[in-house]
């Protein structure tokens, strides 16, 4: 597995770092620290480039990843190489980079501003997750502070859709000795009203649940592996995943919700569930 690691003079660096340790650990492969710097477009008759302006973005970006490579082995990286790349936006410049190296899954960190163990989408992380061509990790704000020495459970966020199915197998394929979890994330629609409404609401809810386990056992059935399956209920999905049982040795696997195309593409779904869980997602192209 090749691991591409974006990074940034910030504190996520570090998240990503980790992260990408504990993936090189857990399923073998070379890191890659890549930094992205603002390359302007040249385009004759509209604008100049100022060559030594660009010089200097990329020589700070050398710094940048050369840095990372220093603080990578603290946070459990083994060995690593470095690149930089040049494209106005960061998170496509990415994915141009992870297309040309060959990298089998980009890992990004949390943007600012995010609160210990939740991961808050910027522009970067918006842009890779919906369109990069290859699986997009991403590290919670503070991973570097509680990363594992290395992943015992895949927990595969189950929708009973092709796409979580092909996730299901992603993960049993990818899962060595580690164990794996279907996991159903069911979010409660409160109907406000009189008891009635409250009665027919509970017959709702239970026969959702009935429903999502009948799929659930279908498809840990069809996929011929020893499994767990799970069924969490809630308000929303915060609360919903907050009432999962995590060790934070876990990697949470997400399917791409509707896009004709073979890339990362953010459901509603998948959305909430990168902003609610506390631990590592990857969140994987259409028709993996």
């Amino acid at each position: 597995m090749k691991i591409l690691v974006g990074v940034t003079p910030d504190a996520s660096a570090a998240d990503a770092l980790a992260l990408s340790g504990v993936l090189q650990k857990s399923m073998g492969g070379e890191v890659v620290i890549a930094h992205v710097y603002a390359a302007p477009s040249d385009q004759s008759g509209k604008r100049k480039v100022d060559a030594e302006w660009v010089a200097y973005l990329r020589n700070d970006a050398e710094a940048i990843v050369a840095d990372a490579a220093d603080a990578a082995p603290r946070y459990g990286v083994v060995e690593c190489e470095t690149a930089v790349h040049g494209h106005r936006s960061s998170g496509v410049g990415l994915d141009e980079l992870a297309q040309r190296i060959h990298a089998d899954v980009i890992v990004i960190g949390s943007a600012p501003g995010a609160s210990n163990g939740r991961f808050l989408i910027g522009s970067t992380a918006d842009q890779l997750l919906h369109g990069s061509h290859v699986p997009v990790a991403v590290a919670p704000a503070g991973y570097r502070r509680v990363f594992p020495d290395a992943l015992g459970r895949l927990v595969v966020a189950f929708q009973d859709t092709t796409e979580s199915h092909k996730a299901l197998e992603w993960a049993a394929e990818h899962r060595g000795d580690r164990r794996l979890t279907a996991l159903t994330v069911l979010i409660r629609h409160r109907v406000m009203g009189s008891n009635l409404a409250f009665d027919g609401e509970g017959l709702v809810s239970r026969q959702f649940e009935e429903d999502a386990q009948v799929a659930l056992d279908a498809a840990l059935r069809a996929l011929g592996t020893d499994a767990d399956s799970e069924l969490t209920i809630g308000d929303d999905a915060l609360s919903a995943v907050g009432r999962v049982q995590w060790h934070g040795d876990e990697l949470l696997v997400l399917a791409s919700g509707g896009s004709v195309l073979r890339r990362v593409f953010l459901g509603d779904m998948t959305y909430k569930l990168v902003r609610a869980t506390p631990v590592p997602a990857i969140v994987l192209p259409r028709h993996t």
